[in-house]
């Protein structure tokens, strides 16, 4: 089974979906629930070939849910979060292009 079933493309968005700041991002969508999700092990490998973008994860709770961390890509901020139980990560910019080259980093954790 693919780590993620839906991944999409950069689009504009506010920060939080349906409300904050505009900007861009991406959702990456699993199958895979609560402590079976992807997405924490994707980070921390991210983060230890990445430390400049500065992801700081909480420490883990096997039934954790609505994680958030503020990282850097290049010179732009990112806002990263993913949710165990409806199983996805979202990544958002107000720079465009800042999202467009983490993302294409990101995939390469993804597979």
């Amino acid at each position: 089974m693919a780590l993620y079933s839906n991944i999409e493309e950069v689009s504009a968005s506010p920060k939080y979906g349906s409300t904050g700041t505009a900007g861009w991002g991406f959702h990456m969508w699993t199958d895979l629930l609560d402590d079976e999700a992807p997405h924490r092990r994707i980070l921390e490998r991210f983060g230890v070939d990445h430390p400049e973008a500065g992801i700081v994860l909480p420490e883990y709770d096997r039934y954790e849910d609505y994680i958030a961390s503020d990282a850097k890509w290049g010179s732009s901020s990112l806002w990263v979060y993913y949710e165990t139980i409806l199983s996805h990560l979202w990544i958002w910019s107000d720079d465009r292009e800042a999202v467009e080259s983490f993302r294409a980093e990101l995939l390469r954790y993804a597979s």
